[in-house]
């Protein structure tokens, strides 16, 4: 899986590029202070992404309870670093601040506190990222694929029985387009739903 690492490199670089995005109002550990970060606002403090402390029985442990295995890309993604924000090529999707935490408890107050549990998790689909301001991301973990590579689908935020296919695995996710998130939209516009 070197090549999630390789894409979390290169968006933490490309962030890095542009010192705001790399601010944060956001309490954060000590650790993820980044002091060399300047801001023009006392309310803001730089940070910078951490090696995970996240361990293979971590995610195990957090498997056990949702009821599903993560898809073997993610599982590396949440074992390689910590950060506060990670904008990907896809602007249209946003993951959750993932600080040093053993228990992943942003991933568990996704999967069984954000939403309606029976209409996410309960049909088995794992929330792990949210779509612009409109949905939310979600493993389908219905269908076996090797490595747990789950299909990704949408749920609209006011249509939660309903989910529309967004990508083939995380890895095509991350490896999206800026516009595919623009694309969906239009094509959910125009789909008789």
């Amino acid at each position: 899986m070197e090549k999630v690492r390789e894409m979390i490199d290169g968006f933490l670089k490309k962030m890095s590029e542009n010192e705001f995005m790399m601010t944060t109002l956001f309490d954060i550990p000590p650790e993820m202070i980044n002091s060399d970060v300047e801001t023009e606002d006392d309310e803001y403090k730089g940070w910078q992404p951490i090696d995970s402390i996240i361990t293979d029985d971590d995610i195990q442990l957090l498997e056990q309870d949702i009821g599903y295995p993560l898809p073997l890309s993610y599982r590396e993604f949440l074992k390689y670093k910590h950060f506060v924000e990670l904008f990907i090529t896809d602007l249209s999707i946003r993951f959750q601040p993932h600080l040093p935490d053993r228990n992943i408890r942003f991933l568990r107050e996704l999967v069984f506190e954000m939403m309606e549990p029976e209409f996410i998790i309960d049909r088995g689909y794992i929330y792990f990222a949210d779509f612009s301001d409109y949905g939310l991301l979600c493993f389908d973990a219905n269908a076996h694929q090797p490595d747990n590579e789950y299909k990704i689908v949408y749920i609209d935020h006011e249509i939660l029985e309903e989910a529309h296919p967004y990508a083939d695995s995380f890895i095509e996710l991350l490896e999206s387009d800026q516009e595919k998130g623009n694309r969906f939209i239009e094509y959910l516009n125009n789909v008789d739903l």
